[in-house]
C-alpha cells in the first residue's frame, strides 16, 4: 500500500476509535409497541440528539436486552441525514458476576473483618469469577467474606443494554430520528372468562389480553397494538416492516372501551385506546372484548378418534368412554359477537343447584374468524357412559373389509338426553346396515344423534364396508 494511503487509513481508524460518544435515551413521548403472540414485538421510538463531531458514536440506551440487533433501523425524521458505518449491540450489564469476570487477573480490594470485628481492606487478585476465587499473599482463597471494591468500571460494561452506532454527519446539528427493532421477551395471549347460564342457554363472555414483559426494560406510556395471526419468520428475523394499520381499523361493538380492531396482511390487530406502561418482569392484563347474552348450545358429544378400528380385528374388546360436554356458539352479530377472536384459553363458570358459582372447565380456542363456530370442551359427563364393541369382522376380499359394531349409550340421569356420536371413517367407506339413521356424513366421518331415555340405554348397531 502507498505510504500516504496507509497514513490516511491509520488516521481514519484512530479518529473512529476516538469518536465522541453521545448517550441517546428515549424521548418522553412513549414508544409504539406492536406485540405478536409468538414471543416477538416491534418497537418504534423517537430519539433526539446532537452530533458533537462529524464522526460520533451514538449510544442508544434502554433498549430491550432481547433485541435482534440485525433488525435495528434508524431513520432520520428531522435534520441532516446520517451515514452509519458500524453497529454493535452491548448487552454486558453491570452485575457482580460481570465485574468479577472482567476483573480476572486484576487486583481488587476486599473489606474483611479482623479479630476485633472491624472491616479492613485487603488487596487481592481475582483468579476465578465463580465462587469467587482470589489470590492473597501468594495463596488461593475461596469463600472470602466481605465487600468487594473494584478500582474502576471495566470497559464495555454498561448500566443497561445499549445499541452503539458509529455515524458520520454534520457536527453541531440537532437530529430527530426513529429507532425501530424486533425483540423477543414480549408476548401476549388471550384469556377468556365465560359465565354460563345453562337454564337460559346464554353466556357472558369477557376477553383479556395477557402480556408478559421480560425484555429488561420498561416501556412507559407505550402506544400498544396486539397482533393475532401467524407471522412467518426466517432465522433471526428480517428488518421490521413498517406497520401502518390505523386506516384499516374500525370500531366493533363487542370490543372493550377504546380498543379498535383491524386487519393487516391476514392478521388481526387490536389497538389499545390509551397509552399502556409495560413494566419489566411484569404480567399485565388488559380488557380486550366483552359480550353479554351470547346464545350457546350445550351438547353431549362422543368423538371416536381411531379410524383404524374399522380395518382391524378387535372382537371381544369393549372400549369404554364417557360423553364429553361441549358448548357451541357462533361468532357472529346475531350471537352478539362478530369480531375476530384471537387464540387463547376459555375458562367457564356456572351456578350449581344452590346458586353458588363453580368452575366448569376450560378449553383452548384457535384464532376464530367472524361467522365461525366455536366449540368449548368442558369435560366428561359423569352419568353418560359409552361402550363400543366390534361384534364381527369379515375380510370379504383382498381390498374389502366389513366391520360390525355395537355402541351402547347408557344414561344414569333422571331425565332423557341426546348424545351426538361422531365416528371417523376410512378413506373409502359405506354404511351397509344400521339401527339408527346416520347424518352429516363426509369423506372422513359420519355421525348419529342418539336419544337415550332416563335411567336407560340405547344401542346403536351398524356395519361398515371399507375399501383399501
Amino acid at each position: 500500500m502507498h505510504k500516504a494511503a496507509l497514513f490516511l487509513s491509520s488516521m481514519l481508524i484512530t479518529t473512529a476509535a476516538l469518536a465522541a460518544e453521545v448517550n441517546v435515551p428515549p424521548t418522553g413521548g412513549g414508544a409504539d409497541v406492536t406485540v405478536y403472540n409468538t414471543d416477538l414485538a416491534l418497537v418504534r421510538e423517537q430519539r433526539s440528539f446532537r452530533l458533537p463531531a462529524a464522526i460520533t458514536q451514538l449510544a442508544f440506551s434502554r433498549v430491550s436486552s432481547a433485541m435482534q440487533p440485525e433488525t435495528a433501523l434508524l431513520e432520520v425524521t428531522k435534520g441532516d441525514t446520517l451515514k452509519i458505518t458500524e453497529q454493535n449491540f452491548n448487552f454486558s450489564i453491570i452485575s457482580q458476576q460481570t465485574l468479577l469476570e472482567r476483573a480476572i487477573g486484576q487486583e481488587v480490594t476486599i473489606f474483611v473483618p479482623n479479630a476485633a470485628g472491624l472491616s479492613v481492606p485487603v488487596r487481592a487478585k481475582v483468579v476465578g469469577a465463580d465462587g469467587p476465587v482470589f489470590e492473597i499473599d501468594g495463596k488461593i482463597h475461596t469463600g472470602v467474606p466481605g465487600r468487594i471494591v473494584f478500582d474502576s468500571l471495566p470497559a464495555g460494561v454498561r448500566a443497561s443494554p445499549t445499541l452503539l452506532l458509529s455515524v458520520t454527519g454534520a457536527a453541531g446539528k440537532d437530529v430527530e430520528a426513529e429507532l425501530s427493532y424486533l425483540t423477543g421477551g414480549l408476548s401476549w395471549k388471550a384469556d377468556y372468562v365465560v359465565n354460563y347460564d345453562s337454564d337460559a342457554g346464554r353466556m357472558d363472555l369477557t376477553g383479556w389480553a395477557t402480556l408478559t414483559n421480560t425484555t429488561g426494560v420498561t416501556f412507559d406510556n407505550a402506544r400498544l397494538k396486539l397482533v393475532a395471526g401467524d407471522v412467518n419468520r426466517v432465522g433471526g428475523g428480517a428488518r421490521p416492516m413498517p406497520l401502518r394499520m390505523e386506516k384499516a381499523m374500525a370500531a366493533a361493538a363487542p370490543m372493550a372501551d377504546g380498543v379498535i380492531e383491524g386487519e393487516v396482511e391476514g392478521s388481526h390487530v387490536y389497538a389499545m385506546g390509551k397509552p399502556v406502561t409495560l413494566a419489566d418482569k411484569e404480567t399485565k392484563q388488559l380488557a380486550l372484548l366483552g359480550a353479554k347474552g351470547v346464545a350457546v348450545t350445550r351438547e353431549l358429544v362422543v368423538r371416536n378418534n381411531q379410524p383404524y378400528i374399522f380395518q382391524s380385528v378387535m372382537r371381544g374388546q369393549v372400549m369404554k368412554t364417557k360423553a364429553g360436554i361441549e358448548l357451541a356458539f357462533k361468532n357472529d352479530a346475531a350471537a352478539k359477537l362478530g369480531v375476530p377472536l384471537p387464540a387463547g384459553v376459555v375458562r367457564v363458570y356456572g351456578m350449581d343447584e344452590q346458586g353458588a358459582a363453580q368452575f366448569l372447565g376450560e378449553s383452548p380456542v384457535g384464532h376464530t374468524a367472524q361467522g365461525a363456530e366455536v366449540r368449548l370442551t368442558l369435560g366428561r359427563d359423569f352419568d353418560v357412559d359409552i361402550d363400543r364393541e366390534q361384534t364381527n369382522f369379515v375380510h370379504a376380499a383382498d381390498t374389502i373389509n366389513v366391520s360390525v359394531w355395537k355402541v351402547t349409550v347408557k344414561n344414569a340421569k333422571a331425565r332423557p338426553v341426546k348424545v351426538r356420536l361422531i365416528e371417523p371413517m376410512p378413506a373409502s367407506w359405506e354404511i351397509t346396515k344400521e339401527s339408527h339413521p346416520h347424518k352429516n356424513a363426509n369423506a372422513g366421518s359420519t355421525e348419529w344423534l342418539i336419544d337415550v331415555p332416563a335411567k336407560g340405554q340405547t344401542v346403536l348397531e351398524y356395519n361398515v364396508k371399507s375399501t383399501h
